[in-house]
């Protein structure tokens, strides 16, 4: 299963999908991303969507997700920049 943080390509891009902490955790890390609940895709440092954590979800299923959701929205990687942490 997958731990914490990956990398996934799709269509020519690597993007990271991190998992959130927990506010305290996340906050001495560094400004990782938080809500344990949530996975965040990131391009670079834009942010590009989250996506709930789903119990017992198999390392495939959630890439296959990931992929899906990609592909439902092709304007993402270029739509105007959000990046975490208000950069």
């Amino acid at each position: 299963m997958i731990n914490g943080k990956f990398t996934l390509g799709f269509q020519g891009r690597d993007y990271t999908v991190e998992r959130g902490e927990r506010a305290a955790a996340a906050a001495q890390g560094g400004g990782a991303p938080v809500d344990r609940g949530q996975w965040y895709i990131t391009l670079g440092p834009k942010a590009i969507t989250s996506l709930e954590v789903r119990p017992g979800e198999s390392d495939a299923a959630l890439h296959d997700r990931i992929r899906a959701w990609l592909a439902e929205h092709p304007e993402m990687p270029d739509a105007p920049d959000i990046v975490f942490g208000g950069g």
